[in-house]
């Protein structure tokens, strides 16, 4: 049996299904929020790992397979949220912007702010760092989880970047709901 996730490997709701997931099911990544619940709601997952809430507020695709009555919480998770600023190993121009996931730069939005960064919103922060990975651009990074530098062939330039704010998205294991 395959568990949809949010995508790729590392991701934040990568980390919540290994908590999550029951041990026989295979994960199974996806690129968008929308097609880790559509293959739950047409079938081709048994379960789904999501995001249902976090520091920049509650995720309303989830909310809603919830609400709409279509999905139901088995489990969930929580975790502590903390960001790295990710740059291409070659780039030491000054920082102009940032990209990630909308929900990640919403609960950055200080560290934006006082940094008058520029903005890109990706479906999730690791597609952001495959895409600045890629930038021709100078002066772009990443937010992402800690741990995946290598992984992307990038530097980490900055830690802990929502300090000293402490950020918390909680994650739920959802079934489809037997029709």
């Amino acid at each position: 049996m395959l568990t949809a996730f949010l995508g790729p490997e590392g991701s934040f709701t990568h980390q919540a299904a290994e908590q999550l997931v029951p041990q026989t099911s295979l994960l199974d990544p996806h690129d968008t929020l929308d097609s880790v619940l559509g293959a739950l709601r047409g079938g081709a997952a048994r379960y789904a790992v999501a995001a249902i809430d976090s520091a920049a507020g509650p995720i309303a695709e989830t909310v809603a397979a919830v609400e709409e009555g279509w999905a139901q919480v088995l489990a969930e998770h929580s975790i502590e949220i903390r960001f790295d600023l990710y740059r291409r190993i070659v780039d030491e121009s000054p920082l102009i912007g940032v990209v990630g996931h909308e929900k990640a730069l919403a609960q950055l939005a200080p560290y934006i702010d006082n940094k008058r960064l520029r903005t890109r919103a990706f479906a999730s922060n690791t597609a952001g760092l495959v895409a600045i990975r890629a930038e021709s651009e100078p002066g772009w990074g990443a937010v992402g989880p800690s741990g995946l530098a290598r992984a992307y062939g990038l530097r980490v330039a900055e830690r802990a970047i929502e300090a000293p704010a402490q950020l918390v998205t909680r994650f739920v294991l959802l079934q489809r709901r037997p029709d």
